[in-house]
């Protein structure tokens, strides 16, 4: 679950959102459903522990990151390895080349879409375009109305 939700509301809130993907979830790995909740079979405690036990490429987990999943340890790790190999064949070319030519071009990370994305953008430059196109208005309001040329 996200930070601060939790408890009897947290989950009630998850199957009232989510809960296809729970119930698919909790049925391939628990062998448990969720309308063993309402007979009494299962509590809210162990449904919350069910819940968290969750594997990273569950569909709970998905949908719960608006359809982007979880990468899995070893996703992270293989994407650090690709980097170190990038990165020392980098260093090994550029320590080799020919002294005329000009150096070779870094290597790109390799894309992580378990990673929250930067902002295009900061606060201050999104100010100073809102500006900008605030005085473009006003000035082509002036030529319409003849005013300035």
């Amino acid at each position: 679950m996200r930070a601060g939700a939790g408890g009897i509301r947290g989950l009630r809130q998850l199957i009232r959102r989510h809960g296809r993907a729970l119930e698919a979830d909790l049925r391939r790995e628990y062998g448990v459903r969720l309308r063993d909740l309402t007979n009494g079979d299962l509590t809210y405690r162990e449904l919350g522990s069910y819940v968290s036990g969750l594997p990273p490429g569950c569909a709970t987990r998905t949908a719960l990151r608006d359809g982007i999943p979880d990468a899995t340890g070893e996703q992270i790790i293989l994407a650090d390895i690709f980097d170190a190999v990038s990165t020392h064949d980098w260093h090994f070319a550029a320590a080799n080349k020919d002294p005329k030519k000009s150096d070779p071009k870094p290597p790109k990370k390799y894309p992580r879409w378990w990673e929250p994305k930067k902002p295009r953008h900061s606060p201050q430059r999104v100010a100073k375009l809102e500006d900008a196109r605030r005085r473009k208005r006003e000035r082509d309001k002036a030529i319409a109305e003849g005013r300035i040329a």
